[in-house]
């Protein structure tokens, strides 16, 4: 999967927030999500969601390309180059065993 990658900020000391545009939309992204802890909120205008594993979390609207992703403090260059080589390696939205776990 091609994608762009950006730092952003945000108002947390020590925070590790990347924004990245993919060519699936949020909601296309959670099926690849399993064993995630995925919420959805569809009480806003533009629905949102957020899956977490351990101290990893990725946020975004649904319909929307672009998904935040916040990395935890420690560790976090590790766990952006294995979660960006997983991004790499899906090459379409169909196969299960490209599921991130």
């Amino acid at each position: 999967m091609i994608f762009q990658c950006k730092k952003t900020e945000n108002c947390f000391s020590g925070a590790r927030t990347y924004e990245y545009e993919l060519p699936v939309t949020g909601g296309e992204l959670l099926s690849f999500l399993e064993g995630w802890e995925l919420r959805e909120n569809h009480k806003f205008r533009r629905p949102v969601f957020s899956a977490k594993r351990g101290g990893l979390e990725i946020k975004g609207i649904l319909a929307s390309h672009i998904v935040k992703i916040n990395y935890t403090e420690e560790g976090w260059e590790k766990e952006k180059e294995e979660l960006e080589a997983w991004f790499r390696r899906l090459e379409a939205a169909e196969r299960p065993e490209d599921r991130l776990e």
